[in-house]
């Protein structure tokens, strides 16, 4: 009887204590169970006294078993940041590729949080009306690059990108997506090009008159190629005049042109008269036109 009694005490003791589960938190991202078994085990022996009897006992043995978790998670945007990505302007260059139009983004990136935003244009993607979507692909129209810069709070940046669409494809959406930081932002409301890209290498003169000698040269003054519309062209213009045989001791500019393109500005302006020998420098400011223009600056002169 006291065996038996203390193999039931025994077993009520292993349902109390036997079942517990305990935890262990390890480094960031990794979580230990630590669980408890009990596993019963049946003994057997045989005492012998003034007449033999079979007592069972059962033992319980407890055995510890540690099972490990990883458990990975991605890093979240702190509550209250702010994410800010704006389209200031769109310029296409529509002339410098036979198959392609360059789509130039003027865009202004801003942050506000207590950490920081690794801006990266790489992060950034175009997708067309047609469905297709498309990396940055670089031009040379582009004037200030926006580049990667980590922005704190209160921070702001501004600069250009631009992306190769093929003819016929319009913008449609601009979008930001950095997996890492679950970061996505998506600009659907893309506006009209406002200006085009038109390409200037060279200045020609073309002098129309029944005198002789006209001699006119002319060269840009303003530093680079790609010009947005309405921006302004410095053009000095050389004319001088040669008397021959026949001709009147001066002759009268009666007008400048300039093909495809706006004369703001000229000093002097014509009616301008030459004497034989004398040679006149006019200045030029030309306004780029509003559709892109691709090749020389095609000066006449009528005299």
């Amino acid at each position: 009887m006291r065996a038996a009694a203390l193999a039931v005490a025994m077993l009520v003791f292993g349902f109390i204590f036997g079942g517990t589960l305990g935890f262990v938190v390890g480094g960031a991202g990794t979580v230990t169970i630590t669980t408890t078994a009990v596993v019963p085990t049946t003994l057997i022996s045989t005492e012998t006294r003034l007449t033999t009897v079979e007592v069972t006992r059962t033992q319980f043995i407890t055995s510890l078993v540690t099972v490990t978790q990883t458990v990975t998670t991605s890093p979240q945007p702190t509550v209250g940041e702010t994410y800010s990505l704006k389209i200031l302007e769109v310029v296409v260059d529509m002339v410098s590729d036979i198959g392609h139009d360059y789509y130039i983004f003027m865009l202004e990136a801003s942050y506000k949080g207590g950490r920081s935003w690794n801006f990266n244009i790489l992060n950034l993607n175009l997708v067309s009306d047609k469905g297709y979507k498309y990396s940055i692909e670089f031009s040379l129209a582009v004037r200030k690059l926006l580049g990667a810069v980590e922005l704190k709070d209160g921070e702001t940046a501004k600069g250009q990108i631009s992306f190769k669409l093929p003819k016929g494809e319009n913008p449609s959406k601009l979008i930001y997506e950095d997996k890492l930081r679950d970061i996505k932002i998506e600009l659907t409301d893309i506006s009209p090009p406002t200006r085009q890209v038109s390409w200037i290498y060279l200045a020609e003169t073309n002098v129309q008159s029944g005198y002789s000698f006209i001699w006119a040269s002319a060269s840009i003054k303003t530093p680079g190629a790609a010009f947005y519309s309405g921006e302004e062209i410095e053009v000095e213009l050389s004319i001088k005049y040669s008397k021959l045989l026949g001709n009147p001791d001066s002759i009268t500019i009666t007008s400048i042109t300039v093909d495809k393109f706006e004369i703001v500005k000229i000093d002097p302006r014509p009616p301008i008269i030459l004497n034989d020998g004398e040679e006149v420098k006019i200045k030029l400011v030309l306004g780029a036109p509003e559709e892109g223009y691709e090749g020389n600056l095609k000066i006449t002169i009528r005299a």
